[in-house]
């Protein structure tokens, strides 16, 4: 897996690629987790596969450990039909999962409660326990 990182005005765009396997997943975790904490972070899942429980948990862990330690600074995008049943079966509960990056950064710069609204999250929205 790849993960390629833009900062788009102080929001940081984390794109994955390629097949998640636990050993990439837990690379990322662990970078992610000493980069990101406290930053505003979007991950973009379009161009990554589908793998099974050994790749997602890892990076289940590390949403975890983000929203504890920097709270709902997170978003996720362009989650793939695959993905979003793990989300859903899981017991992943306040992520918020947007239909692509425009929308997912339009929701952090956002400070208009009407706008928000407007921008009502894709699919789900979950909270990691």
């Amino acid at each position: 897996m790849e993960a390629k990182v833009e900062n788009r005005e102080g929001i940081f765009v984390v794109s994955l690629i390629g097949k998640m396997d636990f050993e990439s997943a837990d690379s990322l975790k662990s970078n992610c987790i000493k980069t990101f904490s406290n930053q505003a972070v979007i991950f973009n899942l379009q161009n990554l596969n589908f793998v099974g429980s050994s790749g997602i948990t890892p990076f289940l862990e590390l949403l975890s450990e983000l929203s504890r330690s920097s709270g709902p600074k997170f978003k996720i995008c362009s989650v793939g039909a695959e993905f979003l049943r793990m989300f859903e079966a899981g017991t992943v509960d306040g992520i918020e999962i947007y239909r692509d990056v425009h929308d997912a950064c339009r929701a952090f710069r956002s400070s208009d409660v009407q706008a928000l609204a407007r921008l009502k999250p894709f699919g789900l929205k979950l909270t990691i326990e």
